[in-house]
């Protein structure tokens, strides 16, 4: 998602932020890898900055990237000392300061130049166990690594009234169940992004009434506009699949295969369409599960893109494979047992299941890419990517702006 060379591209990503009514109230910009390796190591902090954060704001926008959110990012200690080596706009940006500004000379000057300048800080617990001297009141943010033992009686230590406190490392719901009840403000890991198998004993279907709304209103447009429909749907993962299962029964089955969510909507037709979507207006919200919609739109819109570069694959079949590839962790269904009732031919579900064939192929790019492992890709093959990702990102804002 950055500008690169042809010897250091660098990967980037975005990981959602929430508050205490689990809103998603920023994003975390993290720095995946570069071409060189298979692990996200930064060899030059600043320069990977700079290229991040110069993609992330100043190509795409940081209205159309994150909206109003806010956007937190590392900042590495060469910029905390030297603001002026390159500039980043202040309003919806929080400055992650890390551990090592803490063994510099006059922490807590710079802490309080980038706080004058209009940056938000954050900084970890252990910092104000290194630097005394540095007050919660401080500075704005103080991430709580709940893994560790002491991380609950720091929220205690550090509550204040001006200083959110943000619990880092959320990896399931029982942690983050745990950290809701104790008080804290934000909330950042792993259980909204990357989407996570949550091994509950029974499972909770939920929709996203917003969407709901925006489906209905399609779906009584007397001119209907099946790319939006298509589009809207996509961010409903569990009527996706519903429509899919309707469109394999035997009410409809007429010995074909069904290769994109399009051909679901064209056999089933609108009313039935808008019976199933009316239904589930009278489900309960999981705000969990809209958080994770986002990277999971992100996915399938990066798919489609980089299908729109090669000619022997559709488009329209690589978004519905990006968007199947990560549903099994959302509806929290094992892939196999996720596609038996949906009417996917069989190459498509052997891409599913086994990354099988070209399909399989465009899977194993998505999956490297998100993790950082590019190391076996070009330079200019990354720069595509990153490219992809751009417009990806921009196409879910802009969704998802226009369905709250």
């Amino acid at each position: 998602m950055t500008n690169s060379t042809s010897s250091n591209a660098y990967c980037i990503a975005l990981q959602p932020v929430c508050n205490s009514e689990l809103k998603h109230v920023a994003d975390k910009l993290l720095y995946r890898s570069s071409s060189q390796v298979f692990s996200a190591t930064i060899d030059d902090p600043l320069l990977a900055t700079v290229r991040a954060c110069a993609s992330a704001i100043y190509e795409v926008g940081i209205t159309k990237l994150v909206g109003e959110r806010w956007l937190l990012f590392t900042a590495p200690l060469q910029w905390i000392e030297q603001p002026d080596v390159f500039t980043l706009p202040s309003q919806q940006l929080i400055a992650e300061l890390p551990l090592a500004l803490f063994d510099q000379p006059a922490p807590i000057t710079a802490v309080h130049r980038l706080r004058q300048r209009g940056y938000q800080v954050a900084v970890d617990a252990i910092a104000l166990q290194r630097c005394p001297e540095l007050t919660a009141d401080a500075v704005d943010i103080i991430k709580i690594d709940v893994r560790q033992a002491e991380a609950w009686r720091d929220h205690q230590r550090f509550k204040t009234e001006h200083t959110r406190l943000m619990a880092t490392f959320i990896e399931d719901r029982t942690h983050l169940d745990q950290a809701r009840s104790v008080g804290f403000d934000w909330y950042q890991g792993f259980v909204f992004s990357p989407p996570v198998h949550i091994r509950d004993t029974g499972r909770k279907r939920s929709g996203n009434r917003a969407v709901e709304l925006q489906l209905l209103a399609e779906l009584a447009s007397q001119d209907m506009d099946i790319d939006r429909l298509e589009s809207l749907l996509a961010q409903h993962p569990h009527c996706c699949i519903l429509l899919l299962q309707q469109a394999n029964s035997a009410a409809f089955r007429r010995n074909v295969r069904i290769n994109t969510l399009r051909e679901a909507l064209v056999l089933l037709g609108s009313q039935r369409v808008k019976s199933i979507v009316s239904t589930l207006l009278l489900a309960d919200n999981d705000p969990v599960r809209e958080v994770q919609i986002r990277p999971l739109l992100n996915r399938a819109a990066l798919a489609m893109h980089i299908a729109e570069r090669i000619r022997s694959l559709d488009s329209h079949i690589a978004f519905t494979l990006g968007l199947f590839s990560r549903l099994d962790a959302i509806e929290e269904l094992p892939m196999d047992k996720l596609l038996e009732d949906l009417p996917f031919s069989l190459e498509i579900k052997n891409a599913l299941l086994h990354r099988d064939g070209e399909m399989g192929r465009l899977l194993n790019l998505l999956d490297a890419y998100e993790t950082g492992n590019v190391g076996h890709l070009s330079g200019a093959v990354i720069t595509l990517l990153n490219e992809d990702l751009l417009r990806a990102v921009t196409w879910t804002e802009q969704w998802i702006i226009t369905c709250s």
